[in-house]
């Protein structure tokens, strides 16, 4: 389950062959309307090549800042989908808020991301000590700072404390 959770990555390669569709395709049309004289150069004064010129790359960047737009939409949907959150109301509030400030708001306040219980498979929040679905412990404190620390370490990440020494009752 851990990897099918790690698995969930941001589709590049179609972002990709999104963006050099849309160009292709946006090129295509500037093209064609120059050669015709249609729309966009109807007017002669419009017939010059600095004006494709520009319109090619104000396409590049129009197109590349929708592509970044839409894999920071696949990014916070699967993202929350990883971390227990609703995907489809991060996905929408990423998209209709305004100004970016929807993936701003995601980045801030989502929670950490899920781990997995190594005995049933049962996503938990990090935090927590044992399952709630079969009760194995996977996480202990630490004696000295009481720090979570993983089950089968032998010194605490924190303080440094040995977890393997046995417990001196008169100290």
């Amino acid at each position: 389950m851990v990897k099918k959770l790690i698995d969930n990555k941001i589709p590049v390669k179609g972002l990709a062959v999104f963006y050099i569709v849309s160009l292709l395709l946006l090129w295509s049309y500037f093209v064609w309307d120059y050669v015709n004289g249609a729309l966009i150069f109807a007017s002669p004064h419009d017939r010059h090549p600095q004006v494709l010129a520009v319109l090619f790359f104000a396409s590049v960047m129009g197109v590349l800042f929708l592509t970044a737009m839409v894999g920071a939409w696949f990014y916070v949907y699967r993202d929350a989908g990883r971390r227990g959150m609703n995907q489809w109301l991060w996905t929408l509030i990423a998209i209709f808020t305004p100004n970016l400030l929807g993936i701003v708001i995601y980045l801030i306040l989502r929670k950490p991301v899920l781990t997995e219980c190594p005995g049933c498979q049962a996503r938990l929040e990090p935090q927590l000590l044992f399952c709630p679905q079969c009760g194995r412990q996977f996480r202990q404190k630490c004696s000295a700072c009481g720090a979570l620390v993983e089950q089968g370490h032998q010194f605490c990440g924190s303080c440094g404390a040995n977890l393997k020494a046995p417990r001196n009752a008169n100290a």
